[in-house]
């Protein structure tokens, strides 16, 4: 006859076994919540501190689509496993430069799946309120080479085709059902020269030659050259959100692909606006 399990073995089997249970149902303990013996505490997912802090501004925000915002920032810590009860009460930072160094160091710190999203946000907080105003409380644009420079050749090159798009828009003449050529087109072509410049830096070595020339609308008559011209910002903002997908590894980098998109808008803004999306680099044509 076997021998019986000692009262010890039965009572470690019965902690296993309960921990076992809560680990593999997907518990997972509150930040604050008290030790529980056996049960591991939560690992909070990568800077979450500051994207609580970013949820928590987009949802005392008053601003167009930031209710929509907020609710996407949300869907994507819920499904990183944020507990919900941290969701449900975010705070936001009480002061300006509070708020931009939490959306800073959510760029910075928070896991790759977010960095696109989280960009985004960043990006589009800057364009839709005073607080991108402020440039003292942002970081400024690198001067050295990127880790992947074949990202900002890539970016280069879209800024490159929208450069295009306002040179052919300024060579337009002024007769009948042609439009009147917009001084702004030169304009915003040679600030975007300007960008072109600092990506031309970012991208050292893998810089492309440019193109000879790029795809254009057989007709431009009447007001079709100005919305040839709007959706070419568009995709350019759309180009420059692809960047974050391959930028996990150089966070600089992302945070300066914020800049690259709130510099795109601000030169649009005046002949070239767009209709404010829910996120700025969504790629859809606004005309």
């Amino acid at each position: 006859m076997p021998a019986r399990p000692s009262r010890r073995l039965l009572i470690t089997g019965a902690i296993a076994l309960t921990t076992g249970a809560l680990t593999g149902c997907g518990i997972r303990l509150e930040d604050d919540a008290p030790e529980l013996p056996f049960v591991p505490r939560r690992e909070p997912i990568p800077g979450e501190a500051a994207l609580l802090a970013v949820l928590g501004t987009l949802e005392d925000s008053d601003v167009l689509h930031s209710a929509q915002r907020a609710g996407l920032l949300r869907d994507a810590l819920e499904e990183a496993q944020v507990p919900v009860a941290l969701l449900d009460e975010p705070a936001a930072p009480g002061t300006d430069a509070e708020t931009a160094a939490a959306f800073e160091a959510s760029v910075r710190e928070c896991g790759p799946p977010l960095l696109r999203l989280v960009g985004q946000l960043t990006a589009t907080h800057r364009i839709s309120t005073p607080l991108g105003d402020k440039t003292r409380l942002w970081t400024a644009a690198g001067t050295d080479a990127w880790q992947a420079g074949e990202v900002a050749a890539t970016a280069l090159e879209a800024t490159r085709a929208t450069m295009y798009a306002l040179d052919v828009l300024a060579g337009q003449t002024a007769r009948p059902g042609q439009g009147t050529v917009p001084e702004a087109a030169l304009a915003a072509s040679r600030e975007l020269q300007g960008l072109s410049v600092r990506q031309t830096t970012a991208a050292g070595d893998a810089v492309e030659p440019i193109a000879l020339g790029y795809d254009r609308p057989d007709d431009l008559s009447g007001t079709k050259g100005h919305d040839w011209v709007v959706g070419s910002f568009v995709r350019l903002q759309a180009a420059y959100a692809d960047c974050f997908d391959h930028l996990a590894d150089d966070r600089d980098a992302a945070l300066e692909v914020t800049q690259w998109m709130v510099t795109a808008e601000e030169i649009s803004r005046a002949q070239f606006l767009q209709d404010v999306p829910e996120l700025y680099g969504d790629g859809e044509h606004q005309p």
